[in-house]
């Protein structure tokens, strides 16, 4: 909710831009960066519908403090992408202009589509196991999305991902997760038999 009028207002600034961020800008990569919120919006009716009670109250303030985290630095520490030219008139160039002229161009580090989808592959791949391969191609792909589509830089996205492990870790232990495994390990040991001597 903080995104887009916090990039349009915020001024000032610094650009967080490297010398290997160096990635051609290709408007295909709109695609998956568009379709993001397809994914997002699917996962959270999945995680409301049908994730117990606290699994999904460990989502939340996973959520509340990444999320927290990534609107005050967009508020207190601005962080722009300058503008890009688009050379095209095709469905896809032309919505990648229009992402770029009417979103505005702060808030770029942490990268919201990076913090928001590492924290569901985070969660997704803890609940379902099997399917962490396909969460770390999906990360992959968002992540790469972000930056061919010149909508951040290459510490914008690691920023991302930083902000996602706290909040994600912050959400477990919230949810008292590693007591539990605390508490799981303790009985085991208490299981083992004692190699006492004849």
């Amino acid at each position: 909710m903080t995104y887009i009028p916090t990039s349009n207002r915020v001024e000032g600034g610094i650009e967080p831009k490297l010398p290997i961020d160096i990635f051609p800008v290709s408007a295909a990569w709109v695609l998956p960066y568009v379709s993001c919120y397809l994914l997002w919006l699917a996962s959270m009716a999945w995680i409301i519908f049908k994730t117990e009670d606290r699994s999904f109250r460990s989502f939340i303030a996973a959520c509340m403090l990444t999320f927290s985290m990534g609107a005050l630095t967009f508020i207190f520490f601005p962080t722009y992408v300058r503008p890009a030219v688009f050379a095209g008139s095709d469905v896809f160039t032309n919505l990648l202009r229009t992402i770029h002229e009417h979103w505005g161009r702060y808030d770029a580090f942490p990268s919201g589509h990076v913090y928001i989808t590492t924290l569901l592959a985070l969660f997704f791949s803890r609940w379902y196991p099997r399917y962490k391969p396909v969460w770390i191609v999906i990360l992959v792909v968002v992540s790469l999305s972000t930056l061919f589509t010149a909508q951040h830089y290459i510490l914008d996205v690691l920023g991302g991902y930083l902000v996602a492990l706290a909040g994600y870790h912050f959400g477990l232990w919230w949810g008292g997760f590693y007591l539990s495994q605390k508490q799981t390990a303790k009985q085991a040991r208490k299981r083992l038999p004692s190699s006492s001597v004849n």
